[in-house]
């Protein structure tokens, strides 16, 4: 579960989960799902960059 820190990565059980968002609305659901899945995405990609850059810095010593 992120939170749009990127540096805040929260996991949380099911059944926390399930709280949290079984008082959503569906429309409410779906965009806290889709703003799970953007952020997840991104943080992946700047790990992948980040990895990257550091095979970069390592070629080039």
């Amino acid at each position: 579960m992120f939170f749009g820190k990127k540096d805040k990565d929260v996991r949380l059980t099911d059944k926390q989960y399930k709280d949290l968002t079984s008082k959503m609305s569906k429309k409410e659901r779906r965009e806290f799902d889709r703003r799970q899945d953007e952020l997840r995405r991104e943080r992946e990609e700047d790990r992948l960059l980040g990895w990257l850059e550091f095979e970069d810095d390592l070629d080039d010593m």
